[in-house]
């Protein structure tokens, strides 16, 4: 039967209250009562039947809606902390949770879980994960969702940059990316080793595993085997990407090999410049062919073996092209002790660098036989070279050093020279310590007179405290040098003229010196034997002094001894002096020739004239002068009070005069090419007067001092011997006459006077032999003397008459002359 309405009301409402307090019972109540009294027996059964042991540290609610359902919050498990894990549980056991029976899933949210190692999980429950975090090995990623059930694992798993698709079936495993085409599939194994293969494409390829440097943002596909220890370590075998071959491992002690090769690959390797972590505990051994690069140098090939050292590489062995490097470092601060070998325009070299591209040295290097050491600051170097071979050209070495910058200093020692070259933008300055094997030339040595043979010797240069010393090897000379100022010292100062005889000279050591610039010489020193000249030069000009000159110390004695061979083979030794390619004023304090010293000596050297002259007060004067035209002579001498000691002529002659005082004046002219022409060929004339001395043929100062003995008996026997020989005093001589070819003769009546006696006449020497006339009056012999008339033969035999004379003759008036005319 129908129910009434207010029935159905009251059975509606009753149900409503029913349902309102199941509601209120299963939805709204429980939610506001925990069951943290039951912490402990939840966390019992959860071990019991999962073998996990969990720590519930928050607020455990439950629902009864579709069963009963526990949540607990702030959820602890020995590998991860959870922000709530949702369990379910029968109905019937919610009054018994001691005893309560797990049943579906174990939900997790919000989870940080870190694994250590990698091992297949086999849960008695299906576990889902949701929104948690996973710590594996140090790196961070994120499980969108996941899902383990039967021994399987299902999930996706981000990380900052990308997504994977997860599944774990037992033991084996696969993860994709399809974005990049990752697929990595492998085998997980009971020790918690992994084996496996992955290949992938991206131009991320940094992100992808993890490393910083060296940056690469082009695309790359790669492929590669791998095992994995389930820690710290993995292999990375037949690497396959970019052209790029090789193997990679990683031990756990951190230390990693890595194995690369290619044949063509385009790759910039300057990241090893700052090599930071990336090579800590690395052995590298890569052997790459292609474009690459290194900072801002291109090359083909690249070789390295080395290992990695906290902040710095080890080097083992590199090839760069045709560079190799063994040993040393290189860290973020630059290279250390790298041993380097390449071949420099085709030659052989090494460096055992340090620094940076910018600030470097070669602590040791070489360049063929040269060897030393290199240190480079940006623009500025300092180099010091060594070599047992000769210096290379100039300008070719010192282009070659100014590759290594603007400015700088190198010291340098081949085995001809050594040195220190100052080097800037402006100039290229050096100095020395030695040259071997070079000439005068290698210096820019300029100073004026030096012989041929002295620029083109060939010897060593030294340096000793700023003084340069030049030493030919022919041993017959030296030269030093300290700023401007030079010494010069030889062994035969002939050598100075050779293409010149002076045989008639004896040769001796010399020094030079003096201060010489722009062509000129100051203070100028000459020292030939124990003599020294000081004076200076001027371009071909040369003026010197002396106290004292000798002329006998210079002839040689050889020469005179031979002249009558000589004199066909060589010149006149004044004349030869035309001959010395200067023009020189010579002075000295005194002259000694042939004994006998002269005092104010001057000489005077021209191209086509030579002077001479002396001004001693004691002993007169001379001038005299040689003027040259090509083979023809002038010759002129003045004498005023001139002294000669020793004979005039020869001592065959029957007259002779010796120790003397000429005036007068000598011009004479001749030609020719040797002494002997020379001297055949002189002609000229004399005018001379000879003021005391001593006249050798006449006796007439013994017929005098005899005057006391003389009687008429034996006056012409003392008169024949006066007449025939002896010496007399001379008062003076005046003769003129005529020269040539050797032969004299007066061209004017000679005048002579001695004591008490006087004598007009004149005299020839033709072919050595001389002849005479002369009428002599001697004084004292009567009032009025007789005239003798006497005439000398070649062969000294005399022809006079006595008659005349003997007739007028009076002994007793010329003892009473001498008496009164004491006075000479």
């Amino acid at each position: 039967m129908a129910l009434k309405p207010r029935y159905r009301r009251r059975i509606f409402w009753t149900l409503v209250g029913i349902i309102g307090v199941f509601v209120l019972a299963v939805i709204i109540i429980p939610p506001m009562i925990t069951l943290n009294k039951f912490r402990p027996v939840i966390e019992k059964s959860i071990y019991e039947q999962m073998a996990v042991p969990a720590k519930l540290n928050g607020d455990i609610h439950f629902s009864l809606v579709g069963g009963a359902t526990i949540v607990a919050h702030d959820v602890v498990v020995p590998t991860a902390r959870i922000g709530a894990v949702m369990l379910s549980i029968p109905f019937r056991d919610f009054f018994d949770l001691e005893h309560a029976e797990l049943k579906k899933a174990v939900v997790v949210y919000d989870a940080d879980i870190t694994i250590d190692e990698l091992a297949a999980a086999n849960f008695n429950h299906t576990i889902e994960i949701y929104n948690s975090n996973i710590d594996f090995m140090g790196r961070k990623f994120h499980i969108v969702r996941a899902k383990f059930s039967n021994g399987e694992f299902n999930g996706i798993i981000r990380t900052a940059n990308h997504k994977y698709d997860v599944e774990f079936s037992g033991d084996t495993f696969s993860i994709e990316n399809k974005n990049n085409n990752l697929e990595m599939t492998g085998q997980i194994y009971s020790d918690g080793t992994i084996r496996g293969h992955v290949s992938i494409e991206t131009d991320d390829i940094n992100s992808w595993f993890g490393f910083d440097a060296p940056r690469t943002s082009r695309p790359i596909k790669l492929s590669t085997n791998f095992e994995w220890s389930g820690g710290n370590s993995y292999k990375l075998t037949n690497i396959n990407t970019d052209h790029i071959s090789g193997n990679i491992e990683i031990l756990p002690n951190g230390e990693k090999n890595i194995q690369l090769v290619s044949e063509d690959i385009d790759y910039d390797f300057s990241f090893l410049k700052n090599p930071g972590k990336l090579i800590h505990k690395t052995n590298l051994n890569i052997d790459f062919y292609g474009n690459l690069k290194f900072d801002k140098y291109k090359f083909n090939h690249l070789r390295i073996q080395a290992v990695g050292e906290s902040d710095k590489l080890q080097i083992a062995n590199v090839v760069i092209d045709d560079i190799a490097i063994t040993g040393g470092t290189i860290s973020a601060d630059g290279a250390d002790n790298l041993m380097i070998t390449m071949p420099i325009d085709g030659v052989n070299s090494m460096c055992l660098f340090s620094g940076t591209p910018q600030k470097w040295n070669c602590a040791v290097f070489s360049y063929g036989d040269i060897s030393g050491n290199i240190s480079v600051d940006g623009d500025t170097f300092d180099i010091t070279i060594l070599s047992d071979t000769p210096m290379p050209e100039t300008n070719k070495f010192l282009n070659d050093i100014k590759k290594l910058g603007s400015r700088g200093r190198v010291s340098f020692q081949f085995s001809d020279i050594g040195g220190i070259y100052e080097i800037d933008e402006k100039e290229t300055r050096v100095s020395y310590n030695f040259a071997k094997n070079k000439t005068l030339d290698f210096m820019g040595a300029n100073i004026p007179f030096l012989p041929d043979f002295m620029k083109s010797d060939r010897g060593d240069f030294a340096w000793r405290g700023g003084m340069l010393t030049f030493t030919p090897y022919s041993g017959n000379w030296q030269l030093s040098q300290y700023d401007n100022y030079f010494y010069l010292t030889g062994n035969s100062f002939k050598a100075w003229f050779p293409n010149i005889d002076l045989q008639s000279i004896n040769d001796s050591k010399y020094t030079i010196s003096g201060f010489y610039q722009d062509g000129k010489i100051s203070n100028l020193t000459l020292r030939l034997g124990d003599y020294e000249f000081v004076g200076s030069a001027s371009d071909d000009s040369i003026t010197l002094h002396t106290p004292v000159l000798s002329i006998d110390a210079f002839i040689n004695q050889a020469f005179i001894d031979n002249y009558a061979e000589l004199e066909f083979r060589t010149n006149e030794p004044l004349l030869i002096l035309f001959n010395i390619p200067a023009k020189i004023s010579l002075s000295a304090q005194s002259l000694i020739y042939n004994g006998n010293e002269y005092k104010n000596f001057v000489y005077s050297l021209k191209p086509n004239a030579q002077t001479f002259s002396i001004m001693d007060a004691d002993r007169g004067n001379m001038l005299a002068t040689i003027e040259r035209d090509k083979t023809n002579y002038e010759i002129f001498v003045q004498l005023n009070q001139f002294v000669i000691n020793g004979w005039l002529l020869s001592e065959n002659m029957p007259l002779n005069i010796r120790d003397t005082m000429i005036t007068g004046q000598i011009a004479m002219n001749t030609n020719g090419q040797i002494a002997h022409d020379i001297y055949y060929n002189l002609r000229g004339n004399l005018d001379l007067t000879f003021d005391g001395g001593v006249i050798s043929g006449f006796g007439f100062d013994e017929f005098y001092a005899s005057a006391e003995n003389i009687t008429s008996f034996n006056a012409e026997y003392a008169l024949a011997r006066a007449l025939t020989g002896g010496e007399t005093k001379l008062k003076q001589l005046q003769i003129i006459g005529d020269y040539e070819r050797g032969n004299f003769i007066t061209t004017a009546p000679a005048k002579i006077s001695m004591r008490h006696t006087d004598g007009v006449g004149g005299f020839a020497i033709t072919d050595g032999f001389m002849t005479a006339e002369f009428d002599l009056t001697l004084r004292g012999t009567a009032p009025t003397p007789a005239t003798i008339q006497l005439s000398i033969m070649p062969d000294n035999t005399r022809a006079y008459s006595l008659s005349d004379i003997m007739r007028q003759i009076d002994p007793g008036f010329m003892r009473a002359f001498v008496k009164t005319h004491d006075k000479f």
